[in-house]
């Protein structure tokens, strides 16, 4: 197990300060004892068994196993020293109690599988043997309820730590797998604006082509025509070259094929409202007269702002009216989609791209769009696109 410089310091701090007591009591007389045994034996056996029983604190999460199995041979061994050589008892000390307790807990808390068996077992045949070979197995038995209330202890919190940890490692996994869905969707979406601004440069020069021709066969006949010609010419250069330099800002794909459908306008929303009443869901226009000096990316991009706006309500909410107004000022148009309904449980796989989208077509322009639930009922969408004049 890998561990933390500051979770090493911490092992070795509680390691030295026990063995430290150990050290202090065997040379000065018991503080902390268990029992009323005198602590009795050669200084330097003690010493080995006191450091014997604290040491291991210094490797007990980084290898509990080796800890264990030196505390629990170190147990072992006291009552060997202390009958056969020695005939008293040796070191019935609180630190070397706390020691044992807290290396159970260590090995139950950083151990799992095989290992954990293994663990258990040592805990288990290891004081029982003893036990029975010094035939105090009922004095044993107080030892067991601490070991086993340590154990408990340990498999909590790494279970605690292991489910944290899951759940942080989910969380971020959502949020990395969320922000490249948030990525691929204003990708998408930038993709699509790009084919339709390609679109609609294509149709303007493509009108002044044929513009240009009108003017060349009128200019010796109707010169007064051949200059309508050239003004409508000069006009729509001017809408080209300021869509084209939106299209390359966008720095996308070339689009995947040539696309055989007119691009739709504001001027075709009685269509779209009409498909939605199909649906079923009651929608109610209301939008002023579109001005032929509007951009046709912005038109186009109003277009899909109410489109999307009414597919999103169709999805998502219950509406008994859905209110859609088209505003246009002199430099600006201004969108405005309420419905009146109860939001719906989100359906699986939808994330809210459809506003992203939204707000990316807006940016285009440099507009703003707000979107969020009304302040009595419902859903309102609103979005300001602004343009230049001719």
């Amino acid at each position: 197990m890998r561990l933390s410089r500051r979770d090493q310091l911490i092992d070795i701090a509680v390691s030295g300060a026990l063995s430290a007591l150990v050290l202090f009591q065997i040379w000065h007389g018991p503080i902390t004892q268990i029992g009323d045994g005198p602590i009795s034996g050669p200084k330097p056996v003690l010493v080995l068994i006191g450091l014997a029983a604290t040491l291991p604190l210094a490797i007990r999460r980084r290898w509990p196993l080796i800890a264990l199995i030196i505390l629990i041979a170190d147990g072992n061994l006291q009552p060997y020293f202390a009958t056969k050589q020695f005939g008293s008892p040796v070191l019935n000390l609180f630190e070397i109690f706390l020691a044992v307790v807290l290396i159970v807990y260590s090995t139950a808390a950083n151990t799992t599988g095989l290992r954990t068996w293994i663990g258990a077992g040592i805990i288990l045949a290891g004081p029982t043997v003893s036990a029975f070979v010094n035939d105090n197995l009922s004095a044993q038995f107080g030892s067991y309820v601490f070991y086993a209330v340590a154990w408990f202890l340990g498999k909590t919190i790494r279970h605690r730590n292991e489910r944290s940890r899951r759940l942080a490692d989910r969380a971020t996994t959502l949020e990395q797998t969320r922000d490249a869905e948030v990525e691929q969707a204003v990708s998408d979406e930038r993709s699509r604006m790009a084919r339709e601004l390609h679109d609609v440069v294509s149709h303007s020069v493509s009108l002044m082509t044929l513009q240009a021709g009108a003017a060349r066969q009128a200019m010796d006949v109707h010169p007064q025509r051949a200059r309508q010609q050239l003004l409508g010419i000069e006009s729509t250069g001017r809408e080209a070259m300021v869509e084209m330099r939106r299209l390359l800002g966008l720095l996308r794909d070339a689009p995947d094929g040539p696309a055989l459908e007119p691009q739709p306008s504001l001027r075709h929303l009685d269509l779209l409202v009409e498909r939605m009443k199909e649906a079923g869901m009651p929608v109610v226009l209301s939008a002023d007269d579109i001005p032929p000096s509007m951009p046709r990316g912005v038109d186009l991009t109003a277009y899909r702002i109410v489109q999307e706006a009414l597919t999103n309500v169709l999805k998502h909410s219950k509406p008994t009216c859905v209110q859609v107004n088209i505003r246009v000022l002199e430099h600006a148009v201004e969108i405005e989609v309420h419905d009146d309904g109860i939001p719906q449980p989100t359906a699986p796989g939808s994330h809210g791209h459809g506003l992203i989208g939204m707000r990316e077509r807006v940016a285009v322009y440099g507009g703003e769009l707000d979107a969020g639930p009304a302040p009595e009922r419902g859903f309102r969408l609103k979005a300001r696109i602004p343009f230049e004049g001719s």
